[in-house]
């Protein structure tokens, strides 16, 4: 029977599912679990901090991506851990009623969350290596619509269902939850078991002969990111972009669902679900698609600050919400959908400036590809402390302030689009031969004099080590620091001595990345080169930053320990 379906057919019975699949896991980490935890009681700050630092792991999927192409094929991968995903929703499951529920269940999501980056890896190279470049673009629209129908499914309609269910049954929270979670292990189960029946093996047409070639591979290839000009104004558009939406993206909904007594808005996890997967979907969607026409016509560089304001002037809906609810006020629940859903469609519209910018500024050269994936990486890596720290900071300051401080945070987004610079121009590119979506730009050592390859390379290694820092900064410090919220005075030797610890690997990076963007400077200095020898000046202003916030970090610390 299969042998009489058109090429077309055959891809439609595994494209969509196996998108559909990449998308449940990914907000049952980041959405069921965040509502599950919250209706079961436990306190935003213990929520924010543990949930969003397992956003990690799919900013560091690059590290062992290659990896990947060494033992098997992509098409076991992908069944290996949309099975491994279904075992963890289970065991999350038959954990609630546990005394250490919490402690466990986080550590769960946490092997979820490599799984899951595990079979984002596998699904797009699978998709990439078995569907042609004419049906890749025919399917395009396929692939980002049963993601988010994903999303749906995980975190709206499955809890809205099994809310009804409870009502009319009488089951407890924990009874709700377990259903909840064993429905998505079952759900990730059947889609294995299918897939097991309709995917290619997507196996690689020349496989690494040795974990060392695959290394060295990539240590070539993510070195060339860091050799950019204009490196460190681009990285400071990704980082800053997305700070108000960091802040606001996990404890939008948690203020949703928390109590009027606390400022909240009283809803239940199934309201909740249905205004953020359900009405706010669609309204983001409705809103990629119109900010992507809007880029379109106009063109990214003039756009670029509209989407900037777009994206953030919708946050002012949480503003009002928060200061009507701390005023005692009860709020109309199709009020609540129809602000929440203006704030969806700012998202969306504004998002689109984010990716298409990644897209025509970062990833551009040799490995237009992988240089995007670390590009979303990093963009994804700026989520990780923001979400962290929302909740202690929400409960710290009160909604209503709170919401006001994610107005301000949001300033930086709308600056940076103003200013971000734009040094990758199409005029300027050539098409490489034989290779698919590389492009030889005007940083390609081919195109350059021997000055400016060697303070390239020496701005390129000095970025390295500031990176490595703001990694340190922005993953190490958030979570020591988020570990001191609710501690009591006195307590917490141990996080000021990790600090300690972690501020001396700090201080070694930063040694290197000022020295060799002081070699870099001074062989810039005589040639009069100034495209990468502005890279290495980022690179030393970007480490006196990081150093700068470590030591308010350590200050902070010792005034709640001491």
């Amino acid at each position: 029977m299969s042998s009489k379906l058109t090429p077309s057919l055959r891809l439609f019975l595994w494209i969509p599912s196996l998108y559909f699949a990449m998308g449940i896991p990914y907000n049952v980490i980041n959405g069921t679990a965040v509502r599950m935890y919250k209706s079961l009681g436990f306190p935003d700050s213990q929520i924010t901090v543990a949930v969003g630092s397992i956003g990690i792991a799919w900013s560091l999927k690059p590290l062992w991506a290659a990896f990947l192409d060494m033992y098997r094929t992509k098409k076991f991968f992908v069944l290996s851990m949309e099975m491994l995903c279904g075992l963890l929703f289970g065991a999350i499951a038959m954990s609630l009623t546990s005394p250490g529920f919490f402690q466990i269940s986080i550590a769960l999501l946490w092997v979820a969350a490599f799984a899951s980056s595990t079979q984002d890896i596998c699904a797009d190279g699978l998709y990439l290596s078995s569907v042609d470049k004419t049906n890749q673009s025919k399917f395009a629209g396929l692939q980002g619509t049963f993601w988010v129908l994903g999303k749906v499914i995980a975190t709206g309609l499955l809890i809205s269902a099994l809310f009804a269910l409870k009502d009319a049954h009488g089951w407890s929270d924990q009874v709700m939850w377990r259903n909840v979670m064993l429905t998505c292990a079952a759900m990730m189960g059947i889609l294995a078991f299918y897939h097991l029946l309709v995917l290619p093996s997507g196996s690689v047409t020349k496989r690494p002969t040795s974990a060392g070639q695959v290394a060295n591979n990539f240590l070539s290839t993510a070195t060339t990111f860091f050799h950019k000009r204009a490196f460190w104004g681009m990285i400071a558009f990704v980082f800053f972009y997305r700070l108000g939406e960091g802040l606001i993206l996990m404890e939008g909904p948690l203020f949703m669902q928390s109590a009027p007594e606390q400022g909240g808005l009283g809803l239940t996890a199934g309201q909740v679900s249905d205004i953020d997967a359900i009405y706010g979907t669609a309204a983001g969607i409705a809103g990629g698609l119109l900010g992507g026409a809007f880029a379109g016509k106009r063109g990214l560089v003039r756009s670029l600050w509209i989407l900037g304001l777009c994206l953030n002037l919708p946050h002012l809906t949480f503003v009002f919400l928060s200061h009507y609810a701390a005023a005692g006020h009860s709020l109309d629940y199709s009020t609540i959908v129809t602000l929440v859903s203006i704030e969806k469609f700012g998202y969306g519209f504004g998002m689109v400036g984010n990716m298409i910018y990644m897209m025509q500024q970062l990833a551009p050269g040799r490995f237009t590809m992988t240089h995007y994936a670390f590009a979303t990486a990093l963009m994804n890596l700026v989520i990780v402390p923001t979400a962290m720290i929302s909740g202690p900071l929400a409960e710290w300051l009160g909604f209503s302030t709170y919401f006001i401080v994610v107005m301000f945070a949001s300033v930086p987004s709308v600056l940076v689009a103003w200013w971000a610079p734009f040094p990758q121009k199409e005029d300027d590119q050539v098409a490489e031969a034989n290779t698919q979506n590389a492009t030889i730009t005007v940083d390609d050592p081919t195109r350059l004099s021997v000055v400016e390859q060697t303070v390239q390379r020496l701005s390129g290694r000095a970025s390295i080590y500031a990176m490595a820092n703001i990694f340190t900064l922005l993953v190490v410090n958030t979570k020591i620091l988020g570990t001191l919220h609710g501690l009591t005075p006195g307590s917490g030797k141990s996080q000021f001595f990790g600090l300690l610890g972690v501020l001396a690997l700090q201080s070694f990076l930063a040694q290197r990345s000022i020295a060799i963007a002081n070699e870099a400077i001074a062989v810039a200095g005589p040639a009069g080169e100034h495209h990468y020898c502005g890279n290495a000046r980022g690179a030393k202003i970007a480490t006196y930053l990081c150093i700068g916030v470590s030591l308010a970090t350590l200050a902070f610390t010792v005034h709640m320990v001491f």
